[in-house]
């Protein structure tokens, strides 16, 4: 992805020497625009098996449709339409994963569209002149995340809190049961293994170990569809069995933690709404730090009574 970004955008600064800047830097973002949406118009093309698409025909398209209309008699314009969508989308700061949901399309072109939205996401804003949307005041946001905080914990009935990184410290203290590198698929089934014996062991029931491990299996497997490396560790407490599955990926921005967290099927990755719904429903808590661009610490919390782990 980045490859083919930089080949699309890498040597524009050439092509507009000799022009006012302002008349140049405009140029400049509209060849941007361009190039992009036929980018993603033509990589969805692929993923339906285009014919068209595979010469990159679609990218031209862009460059030569002065008017990008909805036509769906047409599946190149129509695509072309959907890209065009994403980037605006993009540019004004919207929820991408709501308005594709919210956009009323058939099942392939909706899933066709959110997968190439999780190609780019990470690498899109790079390559305009200038950042698409402009960085929050830090007093406004801390003021809009301890909104969402208050919220999220009052709606899930205390079962999901929010916390800063500087708050992760106490849920590290007690004795480590196990702990385990994500680093490449063939990790999931070892750390999952490795947890699950050490539940045992450590006298949980056998049907109480099943769910627990339902649940850290999902939080694991998405570390590589996130983040693509992390870590697991088991920290028994004196009354509490805390989980932690840490990752330095991309986070999940503020302004998507209410549906990320709240929202069920609100995109195609599980851990985003329905994996959260489903840990609230066995976890007795479900805790968590999240920095964009940084990383994110999920933190599972399951009770522990008379000396036994207990789930929720």
């Amino acid at each position: 992805m980045k490859n083919m970004l930089h080949k699309l955008f890498g040597q524009d600064n050439n092509q507009t020497q000799g022009f006012p800047d302002h008349v140049a830097n405009y140029r400049l973002h509209e060849h941007h625009k361009r190039s992009l949406i036929g980018w993603i118009a033509n990589r969805m093309g692929q993923l339906l098996h285009l014919e068209s698409s595979e010469s990159g025909k679609l990218i031209y398209v862009s460059f030569s449709n002065v008017h990008i209309h909805e036509n769906k008699e047409n599946i190149e314009e129509y695509l072309i339409y959907l890209a065009s969508c994403l980037l605006s989308w993009l540019e004004k700061g919207q929820d991408v994963y709501l308005q594709i949901k919210e956009s009323g399309l058939c099942k392939e072109h909706h899933q066709c569209l959110l997968h190439v939205y999780e190609e780019i996401k990470e690498d899109i804003y790079r390559y305009f002149p200038q950042k698409l949307e402009e960085p929050a005041d830090r007093d406004k946001e801390d003021a809009i995340w301890n909104v969402y905080r208050d919220v999220i914990y009052a709606v899930t009935q205390q079962k999901f809190l929010l916390i800063r990184e500087s708050e992760i410290d106490p849920y590290k203290q007690g004795d480590i049961m196990c702990e385990a590198a994500i680093t490449e698929r063939s990790d999931i089934p070892k750390a999952r293994e490795l947890a699950k014996q050490s539940l045992l062991d450590n006298g949980v029931p056998a049907a109480k170990v099943m769910s627990h491990i339902l649940l850290i299996s999902e939080a694991i497997t998405n570390i590589l569809k996130h983040a693509y490396k992390g870590k697991l560790t088991l920290i028994k407490g004196e009354t509490m069995l805390h989980v932690l599955v840490e990752d330095s990926g991309p986070g999940f921005p503020l302004k998507l933690l209410p549906n990320t967290t709240l929202m069920a099927g609100y995109s195609t990755k599980k851990s985003l709404g329905q994996g959260f719904t489903l840990m609230m429903k066995i976890a007795q808590q479900v805790v968590l730090s999240t920095i964009p661009n940084v990383g994110t610490t999920l933190i599972l919390v399951f009770a522990r009574e008379d000396g036994v782990i207990e789930g929720g």
